[in-house]
This record gives structure tokens, sequence and C-alpha cells, in this order.
């Protein structure tokens, strides 16, 4: 089944769904092609979906987020899923696959083997890709504004919505405890949780992740002025900022952020504002199918 978004990518993901049709003519296996028609709805089609047949294969076609609900519809099952990326950033599938072509991998992922893969869980939620706390969550809610414009790219919305967050500069004050360590409190300009690598259209924020060490990678960047941010985010995306004094990284299997504030938490490009988050990794609770 191949749940397609129809407004990811500026309608990029519904055009693609000739080349399913043609990719299936004569194929062995039966296919359906789902066309969502509200946010919500792809995780609405991948729990019926997995409820409704022993075996079943889904195909998130659109961006992150239109992934992010299908995550959440199958985490846990035996539900196989492939990533047909047709978003703005497509972020999740940068970390998880050696080609990004649409076409190629409707080509290849349907005679592909599946591999389990880590999840991480905020709360209630599941993501595959990356969780984050602070100044690129709000940088998210700026994006999404500008990635609606015509002619302006995944990666240069991202831009533009740093450029905007700038403005601003917020900090956040929150109290931190990762795995069974004693709690700390920091004044951050961001806090990153990662299973996969990278976010914001192409952007290396955790290089040392892995989806499927059962780990999770914590990046926590010390607040700093406007200055000290445009140097650290040329670092930021190429995924050479480990070493910058402003950034501690570690790794572990849970943490628990708290604040006395509302605090914006971006899950796999979606934000929603908290005053409580637990993040925990589930090891190899997902299975993706790779080409």
């Amino acid at each position: 089944m191949f749940i397609v978004n129809p407004v990811a990518g500026k309608g990029k993901a519904l055009h693609i769904t000739s080349e399913i049709e043609s990719r299936f003519n004569g194929f062995d296996h039966t296919y359906e092609i789902s066309v969502t028609k509200a946010p919500g709805h792809a995780e609405e089609i991948a729990k019926e979906a997995t409820l409704r047949h022993d075996k079943v294969r889904l195909y998130a076609v659109g961006g992150d987020g239109t992934l992010n609900e299908v995550v959440n519809g199958i985490a846990g099952s035996e539900t196989e899923l492939g990533i047909i990326p047709c978003g703005s950033g497509n972020d999740a599938a940068r970390s998880l696959y050696p080609v990004m072509d649409p076409a190629k991998l409707i080509k290849v992922l349907p005679m592909s083997y599946s591999v389990p893969v880590d999840l991480g869980r905020l709360n209630d939620r599941f993501f595959i890709n990356i969780a984050s706390i602070g100044f690129d969550a709000d940088v998210v809610l700026n994006r999404n504004y500008f990635k609606g414009f015509p002619f302006i790219s995944g990666p240069a919305s991202y831009i533009l919505g740093v450029l905007a967050t700038l403005i601003k500069c917020k900090k956040y004050k929150l109290y931190i405890t990762l795995d069974d360590k004693e709690p700390m409190e920091k004044e951050l300009l961001l806090s990153i949780f990662a299973n996969g690598s990278y976010y914001g259209g192409g952007m290396k924020a955790a290089p040392s992740a892995k989806t499927d060490d059962g780990i999770l990678d914590f990046y926590l960047v010390d607040s700093c002025n406007r200055r000290k941010i445009l140097r650290f985010f040329p670092l930021f995306r190429k995924g050479q900022h480990e070493t910058m004094k402003e950034v501690t990284h570690t790794q572990g299997k849970r943490a628990v952020i708290e604040s006395t504030s509302l605090f914006p938490v971006n899950i796999d490009g979606e934000v929603n504002m908290e005053t409580r988050v637990s993040v925990e990794i589930l090891h190899k609770n997902i299975n993706i199918i790779i080409p």
C-alpha cells in the first residue's frame, strides 16, 4: 500500500502515482494507492492496513511529516515500511537510504528486503529520525511559513527560518536528566535527541548517530549570542560541530527534560509546545525496506 500525501513537495508526491501504477502493472503482488485527506490521516490508514492484513508493505509517499504519521501507525508491528521521499526535507530517508530519487526507489524497493531499525519515542509519539528542543523547533515553525512560497526549496526555507529565528534569539532554561545521571540545569540554545543524522533539509545535525545501535545521541548546545550562532550553523550543516566548546555530545537510552515555561519540541518536523518530555530509544522496533 502506498500512502500518498497530495500536498507534499508542492504536489510532487501526487504526481508520482502514475509511476507507481506503471511499476506494478503485471506485478505478482496486489497493491493499493491511498491518498490522505487531512493531517493525521496517514496514521489512520497505516493502523487500519496493519490490522487488516497479516503481511503488508506500506510506503510513505511524501515528506518527513507523512513518514512520521505512518511510523506512528505501525510502530511495534511486523509491517514493513518503505520511504518514497517527495517532501521538502526528506531527512529521515537521507539518514537511511543511499538513493533519494523517488522514481528509482519505486523500482527497487518492491524487490528489496527489510531490516529492523531503532525508533525514538517522545512522550507518546514515535520518531524515526530526530527530536529536538529550542532554536531549531522555532526554526521549523518559521520554515513552515517560508516553504509555502513558490520557488523556495526545502534547504532554502530552512535557512530563511534560521534567519527569522535569529531576530528573537530565544533561550530555554531546562532541567535535564540523562539516563540515571544527576539532573542538570542548563540554559540552552538547542537540544537534539537523535536516532538519525540529518534534518533541516540535509543539515548533518547528528554525525555520530546510527539508526540500529540501540542508543540515542544527545547534543546540548549552550545559549550564545547571534555572532556565535552564525559561526555555529555553517559547521552544524556539515556535521563539524561536535568539538565546539558550546556543544556537549553524549549518548544514552533515555532523557527527561522539564521547564517551568513552555518550550517548543520538534519531532521529525512537527512542532508542539511542552513543559515536560521523556525521550527514549526502542531497539529494532520497526522494519524498514532498504534498497
